[in-house]
């Protein structure tokens, strides 16, 4: 696999849409540099591949949204990789994310959406999920690290004794055993989900399960037997209480009734004898308090009526025959303390107000005289209104009401006691009456138990009929798995198989790997190092992966006690040996490799490692690593080359042809 063409637009510096083409050679292979000084942006295009292959959280990527762009509410970021598979098919992923038109828009506004184009056609891309597993495949996530990888990472490996333990997994997914590893791990769940439903079936199960049924069997029998004995019996009863009702209403008339609604009645009889006493008691206090003065309720409107004439008239006349009096002190306090006209009054002035005041106090006068028939005090006239009050908010206006309630109490209490009284008048007739109830309620009982007893056979019934039917249901499963029971047991067993055989392949495959791995990582170091004979040997252990050097006499020494230029040297022939052994196809990008060796580590890592690490190499470089001098060394194996230009004032990087002296 090879990339042909990166394109980066709104992210970090890159403002504008900026694309990077990495030209191949005739032979198919590619050596691109590029160099841009710190903080010109080659850390951006390494981030830039992973975030278009794998995707992001928007989080993140709303952070490093150009600034300018952001503060024109341009929320977009966009990634464009062009790529070309090992079957030369051409392949162009677009991934980009965008808030819309948004205020202010925020990271959880962004919305990713993917365009993938599949030898220049358009492909269905709504199942994001199934074309990031296509992708996943073709370049795994886990191992990238070993493929796209700066210093910091050529770091991580070189410091630390025991790196290669910690980077298990992702050594063993680059190596491909990973996958043998899950392939074992999926037959071994098919066989544990087949077992989930699955058990061997026997002669002696299906015997047992048959036993089962014959058991039940019975039962049924036995059970259908109880009901019909219930059923006849219960039928009996209801005979002899049909025939007892009949000959109770020819002898006596009358339907007959239990005890119980016998009872009933003789309860309703007392309770209404009670409320009927209560109704005398009550009739009796009011005719004593209240019934002489209710004889003449009908009188009370007529003397309520003769009272207010009579206060009203009493009231006009006082004013009237007190009017000279009052009209001689209303003129004569006019000019009294202080007169109220300008002037005080003259003697002719003051009769005419004296005439006129007299003429409206004597208005008041009745012009009807009202005869005085009750001619009562104020005191006496409320004591009257109050009795008349008092009376007519009695009960005793009620007394008609009580007396109709009272009669029609007495009436249904007559009826009842009738009903109770039996139309014989003999011993014997009595007797005969006790017995017919007697019966009658004796078969209304034991028809009431046999009826309960009757529903509870037949559910019992009906719970037998139904586990009869599951059991005929087992019995025939059990008989059809009887039938592949066997293929089943085979299938188990060849799944045990294969996952045994995939283990022992694993670890061959394992060892294979980690041998060959070893060979190249040795290989690689002794082109790098610039003390080729201090290692004189390495070995990988295939378990574990720890790493054991062994200088030239044969004592084993850790990595920590190599130079910092060594160590890295190492890291950097791992990384190559992996890449070789794995063989994977990847483009390898390299971002500032050389930032901390030495002038010999670096020639060689010039001269072998790049010209060598893979089909496409991507190096990431600054002026003073790939440095004029190295450049010409390098440049005969270079198919291109390019130069990042960041501009302090714009904050922009743009992307120029050709290395820093070309």
């Amino acid at each position: 696999m090879k990339f042909n063409k990166l394109t980066i637009e709104n992210y970090k510096s890159f403002q504008y849409p900026t694309a990077i083409d990495f030209p191949q050679s005739s032979e198919g292979k590619s050596i691109f540099l590029i160099g841009g000084m710190n903080g010109a942006g080659k850390t951006s295009i390494m981030e830039a591949i992973n975030i278009c292959l794998y995707g992001a959280k928007t989080d993140f990527l709303y952070k490093y949204i150009n600034r300018k762009e952001l503060a024109k509410g341009n929320a977009f970021v966009s990634f464009e990789l062009e790529l070309e598979t090992d079957e030369h098919e051409t392949i162009l992923i677009n991934r980009s994310w965008s808030a819309g038109a948004t205020d202010s828009p925020k990271h959880k506004d962004l919305t990713e959406k993917l365009v993938v184009v599949k030898n220049g056609k358009r492909v269905s891309v709504q199942n994001k999920e199934m074309w990031q597993d296509y992708i996943n495949a073709t370049i795994p996530k886990g191992i990238t690290q070993f493929f796209f990888f700066d210093g910091e990472k050529i770091q991580e490996i070189a410091a630390d004794d025991h790196s290669e333990v910690r980077l298990k997994s992702s050594l063993e997914a680059a190596l491909g055993i990973q996958y043998i590893s899950r392939l074992s791990s999926d037959v071994l769940y098919l066989k544990q989900e087949e077992r989930k439903g699955f058990v061997e079936i026997t002669d002696e199960d299906i015997t047992f399960k048959e036993s089962e049924l014959k058991k039940e069997q019975r039962k049924l029998t036995n059970k259908t037997q109880e009901r019909d004995d219930l059923s006849e019996e219960l039928e009996r009863f209801k005979s002899d209480k049909e025939e007892a009702q009949t000959r109770f209403k020819a002898i006596f008339n009358l339907d007959p009734e239990s005890s119980e609604v016998i009872k009933q009645k003789e309860k309703k009889r007392i309770q209404l004898s009670n409320k009927s006493n209560q109704l005398d008691n009550q009739i009796k206090n009011l005719t004593e308090q209240h019934l002489p003065w209710a004889l003449a309720g009908k009188l009370f409107d007529d003397v309520k009526q003769q009272i207010n004439l009579e206060s009203q008239s009493k009231k006009q006349n006082a004013i009237s025959e007190n009017a000279v009096a009052l009209a001689q002190k209303i003129v004569e306090n006019f000019d009294t303390p202080e007169p109220i006209t300008s002037a005080p009054l003259t003697a002719s002035q003051k009769e005419k107000l004296h005439q006129r005041v007299l003429g409206l106090l004597q208005e008041n006068k009745s012009a009807d005289e009202v005869v005085k028939i009750l001619n009562l005090s104020d005191r006496d006239t409320a004591k009257v209104l109050n009795k008349i009050e008092e009376i007519e908010q009695s009960d005793v206006l009620q007394l008609e009401d009580l007396i109709k309630e009272k009669s029609e109490l007495d009436f249904e209490i007559r009826s009842i006691q009738a009903s109770l009284e039996t139309s014989g008048t003999t011993d014997s007739e009595k007797e005969l009456f006790e017995e017919l109830q007697s019966t009658i309620e004796g078969s209304n009982t034991q028809i009431g138990r046999l009826s309960v007893r009757l529903s509870n056979c037949n559910e019992e019934l009906v719970h037998i009929e139904n586990k009869i039917k599951e059991i005929e249901l087992e019995i025939g499963k059990l008989y059809d798995k009887h039938n592949f029971s066997k293929e089943k047991v085979d299938f188990i067993e060849e799944c045990d198989a294969i996952a045994n055989l995939m283990t022992t392949y694993m670890v061959k495959l394992r060892k294979n790997k980690v041998h060959l791995l070893q060979e190249k990582t040795f290989e690689m170091y002794k082109m790098l190092s610039s003390k080729s004979g201090l290692i004189k040997d390495l070995e990988i252990d295939n378990k574990t992966y720890e790493i054991t050097i062994r200088d030239k006499s044969g004592h084993t020494m850790r990595k920590s006690g190599l130079s910092a230029g060594e160590k890295e040297v190492f890291a950097l022939s791992l990384l190559w040996g992996l890449a070789q052994t794995s063989q994977l196809n990847l483009p390898i990008i390299i971002d500032t490799p050389l930032s901390r060796l030495d002038s010999i580590h670096r020639d060689n890592i010039v001269n072998h490692y790049f010209p060598n690490a893979a089909n496409q190499v991507i190096i990431l470089s600054t002026d003073t690593e790939v440095d004029n001098n190295y450049f010409k060394n390098l440049e005969p194996h270079l198919t291109g080359a390019a130069s990042l230009e960041f501009s302090q004032n714009n904050e922009l990087t743009t992307v120029k042809e050709g290395y820093f002296w070309n």
